[in-house]
């Protein structure tokens, strides 16, 4: 009887936790990510589309990376960045409730060749400098939503600066696996699902037509929402 007393409980507050979330139209939800997340109909505008246009910031840029800096411009190295796109998620919804990172590709181009390895150190980087932000602050962590890279196409199809792209993309997608599993963030695996099928909505084997950004949405919504 006590064991179902406690049960019982247990169920209640699960009830009550879940009665009191924010449903996922109110989330305050700011976007980190490169020209996949920035173009017009691109999968953030799809992501909005599915959950009817809440409170969204989207710092997403052309050729944005996690940690390097591209031919000196500064504004797409995103360490470099992130304490604006935070304040800039603040100042324009009055808190941040999630925080959705979609990097990688631009980091695995063949300019960046002998830096690939890099990349996992810079992404730690870049969550910690996240958590301490709020951590000085005092404030809540938003909820961290990690996002692979899409699937790049094999160098016969991509253009030269991305050469190289898909086996980059690939470890780096192992890496994000594994820091998602230690942090206990929620992960996107673009890699496995929709995975290569994606890049039958690419011209390019790097950018997708609406409909490509569409699948991808619908998976955000399908692994963390």
């Amino acid at each position: 009887m006590k064991n179902t007393g406690f049960l019982l409980c247990l169920l209640m507050a699960m009830l009550l936790l879940a009665g009191c979330s924010v449903p996922f139209k109110k989330r305050n939800v700011l976007v980190i990510g490169d020209s996949n997340g920035a173009a017009g109909r691109g999968w953030v505008y799809q992501l909005q589309q599915l959950r009817g246009n809440g409170p969204l910031v989207n710092t997403a840029l052309s050729g944005n990376t996690i940690g390097f800096t591209d031919d000196g411009n500064v504004e797409r190295n995103t360490l470099e960045n992130l304490t604006s796109y935070l304040r800039r998620g603040y100042a324009e919804m009055g808190g941040i409730d999630d925080i959705l990172i979609g990097l990688g590709t631009n980091d695995c181009k063949q300019k960046f060749s002998d830096r690939h390895g890099e990349i996992p150190a810079n992404l730690d980087t870049l969550l910690n400098r996240t958590q301490r932000f709020f951590a000085e602050r005092g404030q809540d962590m938003p909820r961290i939503v990690l996002l692979t890279p899409p699937p790049v196409a094999e160098d016969a199809v991509v253009s030269a600066e991305f050469r190289g792209a898909r086996a980059c993309t690939e470890e780096l997608s192992a890496a994000l696996r594994r820091t998602a599993t230690l942090r206990g963030y929620c992960l996107v695996d673009w890699q496995e699902r929709p995975g290569d099928e994606i890049l039958e909505q690419s011209d390019d084997g790097i950018h997708f037509n609406e409909r490509g950004y569409e699948i991808l949405a619908r998976q955000v919504v399908r692994s963390c929402y």
